[in-house]
């Protein structure tokens, strides 16, 4: 079969191949637009009766040129060349001479075919012909060019053109036979048809699969000895999640995402391979075009309120992504230094493809989200409480949900109306809208052998399913290339986004969500909707009060906005000293400022009458500056040094400077109640100012050694200079060795042959070590200023800082086994992978005066685990295919000591210290236990002791509850599923992401538990006069036998009582799609149509969450992580998505 030399192919897909007379591109950046000029390659080759590739070989060595030819070509033997300063027409035409092989060459491509007039002809061929036309494109409907089309047992064969058409005249009942590299082979028969058209699909095993690597450099993934896991676009964004890091969940074995469920744009929690810092610095790097991206977030969710405002990861435009490669740990990311100890998440964008004129494509979507599931509650009981005689009692008044059977009967409500006291809707299902969002992505493209030019427009608008909220994003990316001359080629790109959201859902205890668990059955929720009238400022069912508020009230007491303006490329510059070596030369930027607003009208609780009685409104307005810059130099050579040995190298030096200021500032008892200015007339609350700056100097260098394409050694080695630690510290020097062996390559170098049923065969090892510093101003303590009610104060951290910090060190080792079987129909890699860091930067006890403890370096953590990645072809007919991709991922992080020295054997992580549990480890068990901070008091036996009131006793005492935690929030295994169908043009895809072990705490019941409302408390005794008996025994070791009314009884359960496990399985992306044959838009000004139904969370098929989600989190945080409270209620989205290419 036709074959395109994989240095061709090396980044996955041919790009489009175009001439002409003069060549231009427009490069933005301050870089002009520039015409080109075509430099003839002039060959001196002297080969004594060389083989056909052997002279291509060579012409290759001496050029850029490429080609494309016929396996069975590479040995056809020539007679002897010598040539001197001759085109590569003349070396082609003297080479040839008389083999019967014609050549073409289009711009950099030599096609070489044999001349089929000379070919004795099949009797196939033989037979009567017809012409057959068609056109080839990918998944997503671009067309594919150089696609190879054969007719079966012959040498008559086509190549598709720059818009993916064919024609190629075969007999009417000939076999066609497609292939391309890096795309699975496809055979049809003619049988009459006149034209054939085809959607190719990735084969994304192929050996020679090329992934992106650490300093965004391209290697043959059969040649890494570590693990890296890439995405395409294709892959990555089926649904059109508006969310990148929404899109990548469950996709990436080892890869973990909680995603909180707080409102549009909520925080995600990333986690490769385990937790591996204390001080829960565990979120992965993220690389954009070679450019580190901040993830930083403004979030300050908490108990009590304020809002989640996501990470600065929701800035990426998925549609603007071409790939994704998650570098998993210390060996993938060794040469991005201490700020990849968390591994890197690499992302490539989109650039132009080398097509002649302009490429323009339009992809949208539209999707409506829905509630879907809300807490479990009990539908039989209202409002009310329990009388020890006289049982349920209705009361107006009462704030549980303790009364009697809803019956439908006639009584006096909260509002002075009388109606039936019946269930009326179901709270948190009514309170929210039907969310809706539309995405629109507009790229141009244009491109030449030597220059690329791609230009994207994009909007998300988001309308939450909480009311009022909004979520807008605006993206608008350049970037353009050219090679200037053979010496010397430039880059750039700029990046420039908009987020803006407005009327976060208010988190915590006083937000709408917790107020509307506590809403008795029987109070209608439309009449809260008149939350104020003339003569009361709040109006609520109960209350209002600190705890007990009306949602509509808080909806419109309590505003915020947050905008954040960001900008961030880079300029480049490469110069080829030889075809194989070249330098490099980039600086990259990173800026974005951050505005963020909140209004509090006021609480509304002390009887207030009108506004002007309100004294508690406030405004707060901060504004965020960061900036990042990055100068890098890279020297890089790769040369085939004889036959078999080759040798790549790459040394660098990069210079990273970080700048970040906060302002912020609140004013309060607005003199004109509503409008929210800064003047002197409203009372200055706050004002304060904080900021740093950091910077990292860096050296590295790397070496790749490879024999004879089946062993490979890649050693790398770097060092840092980090100003956030003491200068006698800050330089920390870190090594790594990877070492790749394909065994089957290896065995077919000895000329022996590998079963049939084996493909390929790999053995990969790898040794890394890298350092993470910590953040800037750790090490002396200082006082602070700011404005307090009016007053200035200075203030000094309870936190005794340490001059003497070093790095933290992780050391990791891995190993892994590839194969393929059946020709890439079945395929696995599998690698088993342990890391230690030492050196721990943890907050340790203190004596007085420092209550917040002190910074040292202590504590041992160790990961280890095992990832396993299964990708097949089950199915595979002319038609259709079926496609089955499996990731799994086992983890176990476990403290191995913490800080003996001191006498501290177990710690908490950062958290909201008012809820009633603790997250946090304890030395030589696994990290992320989950504390109780009240326990049952137990006999030896485990029974539960109740005092003489019949209700339990419990134990508050640290040392006891430590010891005893009640759960750990690790999964014991992570996993994901993928079926895709394929039936000529139709495509259904799915993925199930699959979560097993751990725990979750879910306050959210505990809360509706005491309000009477939960699912649980259905169980009252009703028909026991709503008595009830905890189980247990007496102090004197007898059975408890003691009534309490089942409010008590509820009331005195315990965090133990509601944690469950967070095993789920949910359906979490599911789209039906629809590729439009050629043959349809022919009278159409489009190239590729394609039209897809899309559903995001359809549905959990199975939880143990009282229908809460077992997802929890509302940060980044750990901790954050075992908590289910306030959350909005699981949704699911679907919606149309269409692609059209022009």
């Amino acid at each position: 079969m036709f074959n395109l030399k994989k240095n061709l192919f090396l980044e996955g897909k041919m790009q489009s191949l175009c001439s002409g007379k003069y060549l231009r591109a427009l490069v933005f950046l301050g870089l002009s637009a520039a015409p080109f000029q075509w430099v003839s390659a002039q060959f001196n080759l002297s080969l004594s009766n060389p083989k056909l590739g052997s002279v291509i070989k060579e012409i290759q060595a001496q050029s850029d040129y490429q080609f494309f030819y016929d396996d069975k070509l590479a040995s056809v033997q020539l007679e002897s060349l010598n040539v001197t300063d001759s085109s590569l027409q003349e070396v082609l035409s003297k080479a040839l001479s008389g083999k019967n092989i014609s050549y073409k060459i289009d711009d950099k491509v030599v096609y070489l075919s044999m001349d089929n007039s000379t070919v004795k002809k099949s009797p196939a061929q033989n037979a009567a012909k017809k012409t057959i036309t068609g056109r080839i494109v990918d998944a997503t409907g671009e067309p594919l060019i150089g696609v190879t089309i054969m007719e079966k047992g012959t040498t008559n064969g086509s190549i598709t053109d720059y818009d993916g058409n064919y024609s190629l005249s075969v007999p009417g009942n000939a076999v066609l036979q497609f292939s391309y590299i890096g795309y699975k082979s496809v055979e049809m028969k003619v049988e009459g048809k006149e034209v054939i058209d085809l959607t190719m699909h990735e084969d994304t095993e192929v050996l020679d699969e090329v992934v992106v690597t650490a300093l965004g450099i391209k290697r043959e993934k059969k040649m890494l000895g570590y693990a890296v896991q890439e995405l395409k676009s294709d892959e990555l964004n089926k649904t059109g999640d508006p969310s990148v890091t929404s899109a990548l969940q469950g996709k990436v074995a080892g890869l973990s995402m909680n995603t909180s469920s707080t409102g549009l744009g909520g925080s995600t929690k990333i986690t490769i391979r385990g937790n591996s810092s204390l001080s829960d610095n565990n979120q992965p790097l993220w690389i954009v075009d070679g450019v580190p991206f901040s993830d930083n977030s403004t979030s300050d969710a908490s108990f009590y309120g304020g809002v989640d405002r996501g990470g600065a990861s929701l800035d990426i435009n998925p549609d603007d992504i071409e790939s994704i490669s998650v570098l998993k740990g210390p060996n993938a990311a060794a040469l991005y230094g201490s700020r990849a100890g968390n591994g890197v998440i690499l992302v490539t964008t989109k650039k132009g493809s080398k097509k002649e004129g302009f490429g323009v494509r339009y992809n949208g979507n539209f999707t409506w989200s829905k509630v879907a599931e809300t807490i479990d509650m009990q539908d039989r009981y209202g409002q009310g409480h329990i009388d020890t005689s006289a049982g349920a009692v209705y009361d107006k008044t009462d704030t549980g949900s303790w009364g009697p059977v809803l019956d439908g009967s006639m009584k006096e409500a909260w509002n002075g109306e009388t109606y039936a006291y019946s269930k009326y809707g179901n709270k948190l299902e009514d309170y929210f809208n039907t969310g809706f969002t539309q995405n629109h992505n507009v790229s141009i493209s244009n491109g030449t052998e030597k220059s690329h030019f791609r230009a994207s427009f994009g909007n998300s608008s988001n309308k939450g399913v909480f009311p009022n909220e909004e979520l807008t994003r605006t993206n608008v990316d350049l970037n353009a290339g050219t090679e200037l001359n053979k010496y010397f080629s430039v880059d750039g790109k700029i990046s420039l986004s908009r987020t803006k959201a407005e009327n976060r859902p208010e988190y915590g205890t006083y937000g709408a969500i917790n107020q509307l668990m506590g809403i008795p059955h029987n109070v209608r929720l439309e009449d809260l909707k008149q939350y104020s009238d003339d003569s009361h400022v709040h109006i609520n069912w109960a209350g209002p009060n600190a705890g007990i508020r009306n949602p509509y009230y808080v909806l419109n007491q309590r505003k915020n906005s947050d905008e954040r303006w960001r900008a961030f490329g880079y300029y480049s510059m490469k110069v080829n000293f030889t075809d194989w070596l070249h330098l490099s030369a980039k600086y990259a930027f990173d800026y974005y400022r951050t505005r963020v607003q909140s209004t509090n009208a006021g609480d509304g609780i002390s009887g207030e009458t009108n506004l002007s009685m309100i004294k508690d409104d406030k405004m707060d307005r901060s504004e965020e500056n960061f900036f990042e810059s990055n100068a890098e130099v890279i020297l890089m050579g790769d040369r085939q040094m004889t036959d078999n040995f080759r040798l790549g190298f790459n040394l660098g030096g990069n210079f990273m400077y970080q700048k970040f200021e906060n302002l912020g500032a609140g004013v309060g008892n607005m003199l004109t109640k509503g409008v929210w200015m800064f003047n002197a007339a409203n009372l200055l609350r706050t004002a304060s100012e904080t900021g740093y700056e950091r910077a990292m100097n860096s050296v590295f260098g790397s070496a790749q050694l490879a024999w004879k394409e089946y062993l490979s050694l890649d050693l790398t080695a770097r060092n840092d200079w980090s100003s956030t630690l003491p200068l006698q510290n800050n330089s920390f020097f870190y090594p790594s060795a990877n070492l790749s062996f394909v065994i089957s390559d290896f065995v077919r170098s000895l000329d022996k042959t590998l079963p049939d049923w084996l493909t390929f065969a790999k053995l990969r090892l790898s040794a890394a070590q890298v350092g993470k510093d910590t953040d800037p101003y750790q090490l002396y303590n200082t006082y602070s200023f700011s404005w307090d009610n009016g007053i200035l104060k200075p203030s000094k951290d309870n936190v005794k800082k340490n001059d003497q910090l070093k790095p933290e060190i992780a050391t990791s080792y891995e190993a892994g086994l590839d194969m393929k079987f059946f020709n890439n129909r079945l395929g696995f890699d599998l690698t088993y992978y342990y890391s230690q860091t030492k050196n721990q930067i943890m907050k340790v006890p203190a004596a007085a005066p420092w209550s917040g403890g002190k910074w040292v370096n202590a504590g041992l953590i160790s990961n280890q685990g095992v990832e396993l990645m299964i990708y097949s072809t089950l199915v595979e007919t002319k038609d259709f295919t079926f496609d089955l991709n499996v990731n799994m991922a086992h983890n176990v992080s476990k403290v191995k000591e913490l800080d003996p020295e001191s006498n501290v054997n177990y710690m908490f992580f950062n958290g909201e210290d008012n809820f009633p549990v603790k997250v946090g480890a304890r030395a030589g068990h696994e990290l992320g236990e989950i504390y109780a901070t009240t326990l049952y008091k137990r006999d030896a036996n485990g029974n539960i002791i109740i005092g003489e009131n019949g209700l339990p006793m419990t134990m508050t005492d640290e040392p006891e509850y430590v010891n005893n935690p009640i759960g750990n929030i690790q999964p014991k295994l992570t996993m994901s599923v993928a079926p895709t169908f394929t039936y000529k043009g139709i495509t259904l895809s799915a993925m199930f992401d699959m979560k097993f072990g751990g725990d979750i705490f879910s306050y959210s019941e505990m809360v509706a538990t005491g309000n009477g409302l939960s699912k649980r408390t259905m169980n009252r005794g009703e028909d026991n006069n709503y008595m009830m008996v905890f189980p247990g025994v007496l102090e004197d070791g007898s059975v408890n036998t003691k009534e309490i009314k089942a409010s008590e009884y509820y009331g005195a359960l315990l965090p133990e009582d509601f944690l469950y496990d967070a095993s789920f399985i949910k359906l979490k992306e599911l789209s039906l799609g629809y590729n439009f044959p050629s043959s349809m838009l022919k009278k159409t000004p489009l190239t590729s149509l394609n039209v897809s139904f899309v559903a995001r969370n359809l549905c959990y098929l199975l939880k143990h969450t009282p229908g809460t989600s077992p997802e929890g989190g509302y940060d980044t945080t750990m901790f954050s992580q075992a908590i289910d409270y306030a959350a909005l209620p699981f949704t699911r989205t679907f919606g149309l998505s269409v692609s059209l290419g022009f």
